[in-house]
């Protein structure tokens, strides 16, 4: 499996990254991880305003962003790691989240955190949700990521995005708190996200430590994506 890293914690760089890996690395596996500073990602076919407390993010300087995947809106923080795989489509056109989803949790059960899927899309530990996932087919390539709470501000979790009375029995940290974790809580204490994000690499199957490196041709190409695709208000709002 080839493994890279953005080297950036800018949202719209990321995502940029990231589809550029899908679109234009068209053979072989590939693993991303990355994170982002403070940011709300929502799904390609969410109303944004809908989805975000606009007063609060305003506050706290927090961006918006639109991912190429469906699902909910989701909080980023560098208390959380992102995770991307890249791979081939094969025979069928239905990729189940829980077969993509099936390494991540052997590999947070290696390092002693009881996780597990659950529902569609969902991983759990001890009842806590600690992860979502999305998919993208482009091609005959798709595309699976996901986020990893480690140790992120539930207060932010809460105050950024408008609650679904559905999930939450109200929009309170409180509720908040009863149905999203961090996996920090479950592992030793004292362990930092950098070694987080070390042990997680070392536990995938087949994933390589060597970092690779794009060209600058590539860099630039991203970047360039980033600020038109990415950055664009009409697209986010």
């Amino acid at each position: 499996m080839h493994y890279i890293e953005t080297g950036s914690v800018d949202p719209c760089y990321n995502l940029a990254f990231e589809e550029y890996i899908l679109t234009h690395k068209t053979e072989g596996d590939w693993l991303i991880l990355w994170q982002n500073r403070n940011t709300v990602v929502i799904g390609l076919n969410q109303n944004a305003i809908e989805e975000v407390n606009l007063p609060f993010i305003q506050e706290h300087g927090t961006t918006v962003v639109r991912r190429g995947t469906g699902g909910g809106a989701v909080y980023h923080d560098m208390g959380n790691l992102n995770y991307s795989f890249i791979t081939d489509l094969g025979e069928s056109r239905m990729v189940s989240m829980e077969r993509l989803t099936r390494p991540i949790c052997a590999a947070l059960r290696a390092m002693g955190v009881p996780a597990e899927v659950s529902g569609r899309n969902d991983i759990v530990v001890e009842g806590q949700k600690v992860s979502g996932t999305a998919q993208r087919i482009e091609g005959k390539r798709i595309l699976h990521h996901g986020t990893l709470l480690f140790s992120s501000d539930l207060e932010l979790v809460a105050g950024a995005l408008r609650v679904d009375p559905e999930k939450f029995q109200s929009k309170s940290v409180k509720s908040v708190r009863a149905r999203v974790g961090n996996i920090k809580d479950f592992l030793p204490a004292g362990m930092t996200i950098e070694a987080f994000w070390q042990a997680l690499k070392a536990h995938l199957p087949d994933s390589d430590s060597t970092v690779e490196a794009l060209m600058p041709q590539e860099l630039d190409e991203i970047r360039a994506l980033a600020d038109t695709k990415y950055r664009s208000w009409e697209r986010t709002w």
